[in-house]
C-alpha cells in the first residue's frame, strides 16, 4: 500500500500512460522497419552481382570479391552505428543518419557506375572493389547501419522489452531469410535487373521514411520518460576479452557456412542454387537464437550437435546410401545444430542495451574473419575441402561454450567419436591426384578396375582416358576420346561433318578444356585454340603423366587462360569455322554463357559460314528451350541431338550427351538434319535469357517435369 507521500504525482502517472501508449505501436514500427531493411540489404547483393557478371565474363571471382566487399561494408556500417550512438545524442544521430540515407539517393536506381565500362588487364580485384564502392557502396552502407542503430533507438522507447532489444535482430534476419528465398523463386524469374533496381529504389524510399519515424518515436519517448538507458544497470565497461569472445563465437558459424557450401557442391552434389540452402539455415539460426524465449530447448541442442557432427564428418569420406539428397540433409542438419549452439552462446553473453552496438560490431568483425578464412585462406592452405571436417571438430572441442555441450563421461565419449571420425576420414581421403584453385577442386581417379583415369571437378566427370594398354611417351598412339566426346556422339559428329565439308583445314575454338579430349579430332594443319578459366584444369590436362590428349594430339595448340566470354571479344569476327561451347562449373553451365548476348557473340566469331556447337548436357536444368529462345531472338537456326548411349558403352566411359548446333545460314544445318539432328524450335512460353534476365528456377522445374 502507498502512503500519501509514496503516491506518484499526477504528472508522473500521465507520463507513464503516455509512454506505454506510444510503446505499443513502436514495436510494430521497429519490427517492420528492420524486416524491410534486412530484405533490401540481402536483395541488393545478388542484384548488383548479376549486373556485373556479364561485364566481367561471369568469372566466379566476381562472387568472391562481392562477398568480401559486402562483408566489409557491413562491418563499416556497424562501426558507423556504434560511433553514432556513442558520440551523438538522439536528435543529432537522427539528423546525421537522415543525411546519409538522403545522400544515398544520388546512387539510385542501382546500376554500374560510369567509368567502369572496360575491366583492366591486371589488378582486377582492386578494380572490382572500386566498382562496387562507386556503384552501391553508399546505399549499402546506409542500409547496413540500420540493424544496430534501430535496436539502440528502440531501447529508448520505453517499451517493456526496451531494456533487452536483441530479439529484434531475429526480425532483421527474418527479412534476410525472406529475401534469400524470394530472389531465385519470385524476383529473378519475374523481373529484369532494371525492374529489380527500380523496385529496390522505391522500397528504399519507404525504408528511409520508416527509419525517420523510428527516430522520432525514440526521441519522443526519451523526452516523455524513462528509457532503457535510464533503468539499465550502469554496466561494467566492455573489455577486449569480452569482444574477443563475441568475435570467436561469431567467426566459426560464418566460416562453417562457406565450408559446408563448398563441401556440398564439391563432394555431395553440384545442384544449381544449392548455396541458398546453407545460407538460409545460417539466417534461420539467428532468427531462432535471438528470440526472447528459446524456440529449441538447450537439451535438444546438446543431443543434436555431437551426433549430427559425426554424421556430417563421415559424409566427407563416404557416399551416403540414398545419394546426394541424404548427404545434403545430414550436412545441413549438422550445420543448423552447430550454428544454433554457437549463436545461442553468443546471445547468452550479450551485454546490456547500452553496449548493444559494441556487441554487433564485434560480432560482425568475427563474421568477416571467419568468412575470410574459409573463402580466401582455406583454398590456399588445403588441397581439398578439409576445412569442413576440421571446423566441425573445432566447433565441439575448442571453445568453452561449445565444449559445455559435451560435459561428463558421455560427452568425453562423443568427443572421442568425433575425433575418431575425423582421423578416419582424413586417412581415407586419398585420391591419385588433386589440385585446388579458386574455382574448385580438381582430382583424378582410376576407375573401371584400373582401366580408366577420370578427371572430376566437384562431383562431375569432365573427361576420361584409357590407361590399360596405353603407350606413354614418344611414339604413343593417339588416345581415344571418351565420355561426352566419344565417337558417334554429337560433338564428334559435328566436327567430322565440318571437316568433310571443307577442302581447307578448319580453324576451331573450344571453350572449356576438360582433359583435352576433343584435341584428338584435330587434323594436321588445323588451327585449334582452347579457352579455360581454371588453372588447375590446365595443369591436369597438360600433364602427360595424367592425360595425353593435349601432349600427343595438340601440343602446339593455344590454351588461353581466363573467362572465355571476355577472351572471345578480343577475337576478330569470323575467326572460327567451328566454335565449341563446352564450359561447365562442376555440372552447371555458367548462366552468362547461355544468354542472348552470349549467343550473338558466338555467332559473330563463327561468321556467316561457321557453326557453333553447344554442349548442354545437364542433370538438373532443361536448357534446350533456353537456347531455342535465344537463337530465335538472334535470328539463328538451331538443331539438336540428344544421344543416349547403351549401357555397354557407358561401362566403357562413353557417356550420353545433348548438343545444339547454331548457324546464321539455315542451309548450313541441312547436313546435320540428314544425319538425325532435329530442328530446335522456339517455345513461345519461354523467354530468352539475357544479361538482364534469367530464370534458373524454371529450367530446374522443367527438367523435373514440374513446369
Amino acid at each position: 500500500m502507498f502512503s500519501e507521500n509514496d503516491a506518484p504525482a499526477p504528472d508522473a502517472v500521465d507520463v507513464g500512460k503516455s509512454v506505454r501508449a506510444s510503446a505499443a505501436p513502436a514495436l510494430l514500427l521497429f519490427t517492420a522497419t528492420l524486416f524491410l531493411s534486412a530484405l533490401l540489404l540481402f536483395s541488393v547483393q545478388p542484384l548488383f552481382a548479376r549486373m556485373v557478371l556479364p561485364r566481367l565474363g561471369g568469372t566466379p571471382a566476381v562472387w568472391s570479391v562481392a562477398m568480401v566487399f559486402f562483408q566489409a561494408m557491413l562491418l563499416a556500417g556497424y562501426a558507423y552505428a556504434h560511433l553514432l550512438v556513442r558520440q551523438a545524442g538522439a536528435g543529432r544521430a537522427l539528423l546525421v543518419h537522415a543525411a546519409i540515407m538522403t545522400l544515398a539517393l544520388l546512387w539510385l536506381p542501382i546500376g554500374v557506375a560510369a567509368g567502369f565500362e572496360t575491366p583492366p588487364s591486371a589488378g582486377l580485384p582492386a578494380w572490382l572493389l572500386a566498382l562496387f564502392a562507386a556503384s552501391v557502396g553508399v546505399p549499402f552502407f546506409a542500409v547496413a547501419a540500420n540493424a544496430p542503430l534501430l535496436q539502440a533507438w528502440f531501447s529508448r522507447t520505453g517499451h517493456p522489452h526496451a531494456a533487452d532489444p536483441y530479439f529484434l535482430y531475429g526480425s532483421s534476419n527474418l527479412g534476410s531469410f525472406f529475401a534469400l528465398l524470394a530472389y531465385p523463386i519470385l524476383i529473378e524469374p519475374l523481373m529484369t535487373l532494371g525492374g529489380q533496381s527500380r523496385l529496390w529504389t522505391g522500397l528504399y524510399g519507404a525504408l528511409a521514411l520508416a527509419v525517420l519515424g523510428c527516430g522520432f518515436v525514440a526521441m519522443s519517448a526519451r523526452r516523455a520518460g524513462a528509457t532503457a538507458d535510464d533503468v539499465a544497470d550502469p554496466a561494467r565497461p566492455v573489455t577486449w576479452r569480452k569482444r574477443a569472445r563475441w568475435m570467436a563465437l561469431a567467426s566459426l558459424p560464418s566460416a562453417l557456412l562457406i565450408a559446408v557450401t563448398a563441401h556440398l557442391s564439391t563432394n555431395i552434389a553440384a545442384v544449381p542454387l544449392l548455396w541458398v540452402l546453407p545460407l538460409a539455415v545460417f539466417l534461420l539460426t539467428f532468427v531462432v537464437a535471438f528470440q526472447r524465449s528459446p524456440l529449441v530447448p538447450r537439451r535438444a541442442v546438446e543431443l543434436m550437435v555431437p551426433f549430427s557432427a559425426v554424421g556430417a564428418i563421415l559424409t566427407y569420406g563416404f557416399s551416403t546410401p540414398l545419394g546426394g539428397l541424404l548427404g545434403i540433409a545430414i550436412n545441413l542438419f549438422a550445420f543448423f545444430a552447430i550454428a544454433l549452439a554457437w549463436h545461442s552462446a553468443l546471445v547468452a553473453c550479450r551485454p546490456p542495451a547500452r553496449h548493444l552496438t559494441d556487441f554487433y560490431l564485434s560480432m560482425s568483425a568475427g563474421g568477416v574473419l571467419g568468412g575470410a578464412f574459409a573463402s580466401l585462406a582455406a583454398p590456399v592452405l588445403f588441397e581439398s575441402v578439409v576445412e569442413f571436417p576440421l571446423l566441425l571438430a573445432l566447433s565441439l572441442l575448442v571453445v568453452p561454450e561449445a565444449r559445455d555441450l559435451l560435459r561428463g563421461r558421455r560427452g568425453l565419449a562423443l568427443g572421442g567419436l568425433v575425433a575418431g571420425a575425423l582421423v578416419l576420414v582424413t586417412a581415407i581421403d586419398k585420391v591419385e591426384y588433386r589440385d585446388r584453385s579458386f574455382f574448385g577442386v580438381v582430382s583424378t581417379r582410376v576407375v573401371g578396375d584400373g582401366a580408366y583415369r577420370v578427371l572430376v571437378h566437384g562431383t562431375t566427370v569432365h573427361g576420361a582416358e584409357r590407361i590399360v594398354g596405353q603407350t606413354v611417351g614418344e611414339g604413343a598412339a593417339r588416345p581415344e576420346p571418351l565420355t561426352y566426346y566419344a565417337e558417334g556422339g554429337p560433338l564428334a559428329s559435328g566436327i567430322a561433318l565440318e571437316q568433310a565439308r571443307r577442302d581447307q583445314p578448319l580453324t576451331v575454338g573450344v571453350v572449356g578444356l576438360g582433359v583435352g579430349s576433343l584435341a584428338c579430332y584435330r587434323r594436321p594443319d588445323e588451327a585449334w585454340r582452347f579457352y579455360e578459366i581454371d588453372p588447375a584444369v590446365i595443369t591436369a590436362a597438360t600433364n602427360p603423366a595424367l592425360f595425353t590428349f593435349v601432349s600427343i594430339c595438340a601440343r602446339d595448340a593455344a590454351i588461353v587462360p581466363g573467362d572465355a566470354r571476355l577472351s572471345l571479344t578480343q577475337e576478330p569476327d569470323g575467326a572460327f569455322d567451328v566454335l565449341v561451347i563446352d564450359a561447365f562449373s562442376s555440372d552447371s553451365i555458367p548462366v552468362h554463357l547461355l544468354t542472348q548476348e552470349a549467343l550473338k557473340l558466338y555467332a559473330e566469331k563463327a561468321g556467316s559460314d561457321g557453326v557453333v556447337l553447344m554442349h548442354i548436357s545437364n542433370q538438373f536444368m532443361e536448357l534446350g528451350s533456353v537456347i531455342g529462345a535465344g537463337a530465335a531472338a538472334e535470328g539463328l537456326t538451331a538443331a539438336r541431338m540428344l544421344h543416349i548411349r547403351p549401357e555397354a558403352e557407358t561401362a566403357e566411359q562413353k557417356l550420353s550427351s545433348d548438343v545444339v548446333v547454331l548457324a546464321r545460314n539455315p542451309a548450313r544445318l541441312e547436313a546435320y538434319l540428314v544425319r538425325g539432328w532435329k530442328p530446335l524450335r522456339e517455345r513461345e512460353d519461354i523467354a530468352a535469357w539475357t544479361d538482364d534476365y534469367a530464370n534458373v528456377m524454371a529450367a530446374i522445374l522443367r527438367r523435373e517435369g514440374l513446369l
